[in-house]
């Protein structure tokens, strides 16, 4: 049977002894010591690894949603649009939904229609700096993407801390 190497520094174990007993493992208490140390930072890692992968799981998904709710938007006033140009013109909203605010209408119905979609792209761009921070992505790395400073990025898309619960 070879040898027992230590588990910390490699170095050859001493024979087991004739009357038995538990192998021996380490070769000092200074290398038990240090491969538990070890041990537990490998731990911590890991725990800390499974919990940004399960952050960014819900992020992603939270993602994913908002980026259906831009395709539907936008699939919404492309649909619009299309039923508007079957209609003649006399019956098309750029006739007849003009601005009476005496009436309490509003006007531009393809800015608003326009709005509405840049309103759910933004969330989706917010959502998607959330996704790649609790991914582990640098402020850097999203400042590239996005074309401006990480300070910038980080200014417009930090979520605010969690105040603690004010003592009653």
């Amino acid at each position: 049977m070879p040898r027992r190497r230590c588990l910390e520094c490699r170095a050859l174990l001493p024979e087991a002894s004739p009357a038995g007993g538990r192998p021996q493992l380490y070769c000092s208490a200074r290398c038990r010591g240090r491969h538990r140390r070890f041990m537990r930072r490998y731990a911590l890692a890991a725990d800390r690894r499974d919990d940004r992968l399960e952050a960014t799981d819900e992020e992603r998904h939270r993602l994913r949603a908002t980026v259906f709710a831009v395709a539907r938007e936008a699939r919404r006033l492309a649909a619009e649009l299309e039923a508007e140009a079957q209609q003649p013109v006399w019956r098309q909203p750029a006739w007849s939904e003009r601005a009476y605010p005496e009436f309490g209408l509003p006007g531009a119905p393809y800015t608003r229609a326009a709005l509405e979609i840049l309103d759910a792209a933004e969330q989706a761009l917010a959502q998607a700096v959330t996704a790649d921070r609790a991914a582990g992505h640098t402020w850097e790395t999203i400042g590239a993407a996005l074309g401006v400073s990480s300070d910038t990025a980080a200014r417009r898309y930090r979520r605010p801390a969690p105040r603690p619960p004010a003592p009653q």
